[in-house]
């Protein structure tokens, strides 16, 4: 028999789409790495920094999906997972350093050494031990070992290491948050620095891929600065092998502004309190570090009622700290030697995050994205452009929020509180500081405030900001050219100010009150109205990221 043409052909697909399939179902993740080695995923890592492409707004996209919590309502509709039987036999070794937002396990435990009258004891017939480990690489070390069942991380370096472990071959999981720094984190800076932009052409000091180092890139990807502005402030900065050592360097006049964390950050600003301020810290900048509590998988899989134990009476933990502040405060200032009142100073810079935060944190209560996730796979991306990673990691893989999960029954109805407090008289004040500054092209129908379809990516970028810059205010200005009426395009500036705003009220769950918008018509030009290039200048909408000061 012979085939015609067309018969030929489709036995050419069907075999060709045969050979595909078998190679994916066979081949998929070599397949998967190779291609993202020569997409700058694999091969050996390139240390330094200097010579990356810069951190760019892009490599933040994915901080967009993570919607801004909804206060108003408990958690519901988390189902409750089993994780199964095994305990482990012997004392849980967990590896912290001093930080205050491992204070509820170091009370569950009454102490660093395991405690017969404290809560993991008493209520769930659990030993715990905490070793104190401050280096984070004596600390991977020791994970690695087997030292320490658990360890400290924030989710930014979590993904950073993740990719070291799985060059290993070795597997850990995320398994609880344990807080959100919320002023604990920071840049302290010169006071004639009052931006991100003003961060332009000053030297600034940082501890290379560390929360610092993440959030200085975060802040600097937010800002209206020009993509060679960015990559000339990274090539240009001052990498110090510890944190405190960035603060020092300030101190001591050495350095413009320096990213660092609490006791450092305030001490650095006391230390020049004439001519130093607090310039930006995640007091504003809410949503970006998140502690995390990483348990290594032959653990889990061996003991998985230990590892449930341990975060339920973290969670106990969160309890009484609020029941009883004093005595647990003591316990945490014996424990990590330090005075109470340093304890109680650190968690001020901090949120502790309960069951319901967990829930949201981890994508328990629905959404297509967690903000677990969304951080995880955001820092990887920004880690590899800046060439300390060189083996590709999901978040899916190197998270178990099963233990959180298996909870939901004793914690329905628990909502994430927040202390945020707006007063939309505070966003009009003038004398209120914008940290980040940047002008935006966002397309209207013309003579009209409805917004092109082409400008949503824009403005989901937004969205991205204020759920990041969780107490903040944007200030949305409406810019017009000079062309036609005055009145007319005033008023047409102001309306499309207020599309801005409700396109980000109605997305992202944001409150009215955390929204000031002005309609500026032609009155704040930046360039020569008498031309068609000029004019088109004009034609923005001005973004300002005004800090809250409640």
């Amino acid at each position: 028999m012979k085939l015609t043409p067309l018969a030929k052909l489709f036995i050419t697909l069907v075999v060709l789409g045969v050979v595909g399939y078998t190679g994916y179902h066979y081949y998929g993740d070599k397949l998967k790495d190779w291609s993202q080695k020569g997409s700058g995923g694999g091969g050996e890592a390139k240390r330094g920094g200097t010579d990356s492409a810069g951190a760019s707004k892009d490599d933040f996209n994915g901080l967009k999906k993570a919607a801004d919590p909804d206060r108003n309502t408990g958690v519901s509709g988390v189902a409750t997972a089993n994780v199964g039987p095994g305990k482990l036999g012997r004392p849980l070794v967990v590896g912290i350093n001093t930080w205050a937002g491992h204070a509820p396990g170091i009370v569950s435990n009454g102490g660093l050494e395991p405690d017969p009258k404290a809560i993991y004891k008493t209520r769930y017939g659990l030993d715990v031990k905490f070793v104190l480990l401050e280096d984070p690489q004596a600390k991977l070390t020791a994970f690695v070992k087997g030292d320490i069942d658990v360890m400290w991380d924030t989710v930014d370096s979590w993904a950073r290491e993740a990719s070291t472990l799985a060059e290993q071959g070795f597997a850990a999981k995320a398994i609880i948050q344990q807080d959100w720094s919320r002023g604990g984190d920071g840049i302290v800076s010169l006071k004639t620095i009052n931006s991100v932009e003003d961060l332009k052409g000053k030297t600034i000091a940082t501890t290379r891929y560390t929360p610092s180092h993440w959030l200085l890139l975060y802040l600097l990807s937010q800002s209206g600065l020009s993509p060679e502005d960015k990559k000339l402030i990274e090539k240009n900065l001052v990498f110090t092998n510890e944190a405190p050592l960035a603060a020092a360097a300030f101190r001591g006049k050495k350095v413009d502004a320096a990213v660092t964390w609490e006791p450092d950050l305030s001490g650095a600003v006391k230390a020049r309190e004439d001519d130093a301020h607090l310039l930006v810290t995640t007091a504003a900048a809410t949503n970006v570090i998140a502690d995390c509590l990483v348990a290594r998988k032959d653990v889990i899989d061996k003991a998985p009622e230990t590892v449930a134990a341990f975060v339920h009476g973290w969670f106990d933990g969160i309890d009484e700290l609020a029941r009883d502040p004093a005595s647990s405060n003591a316990i945490v200032a014996k424990a990590l030697k330090l005075q109470a009142d340093d304890v109680s100073g650190m968690l001020s810079g901090l949120k502790l995050t309960p069951f319901a935060d967990n829930a949201l944190f981890f994508g328990l209560s629905g959404g297509e994205h967690a903000q677990f996730s969304s951080l995880f796979d955001t820092a990887f991306i920004v880690w590899r452009k800046q060439g300390v990673v060189s083996k590709a990691v999901d978040s899916k893989d190197y998270v178990d929020s099963r233990f959180v999960a298996s909870l939901a029954d004793k914690y329905q109805g628990q909502k994430v509180v927040e202390p945020f407090r707006f007063d939309p008289k505070a966003a009009k004040d003038p004398k209120a500081r914008a940290i980040v500054n940047k002008s935006l092209t966002i397309y209207f129908t013309p003579g009209s405030d409805e917004i092109m379809t082409g400008s949503h990516f824009t403005l989901d970028s937004l969205g991205d900001t204020m759920t990041a810059f969780g107490n903040t205010f944007l200030r949305i200005e409406g810019n017009t050219d000079a062309k036609g009426s005055a009145k007319l395009n005033k008023t047409l500036s102001q309306k499309r100010a207020d599309s801005v705003k409700k396109y980000l009220e109605e997305h992202f769950s944001i409150p009215d009150s955390r929204f000031q918008t002005i309609g500026q018509g032609a009155e704040n030009p930046v360039a020569d109205n008498t031309t068609e290039a000029g004019r088109q200048q004009n034609r923005r909408t001005d973004i300002k990221v005004v800090l809250n000061a409640n």
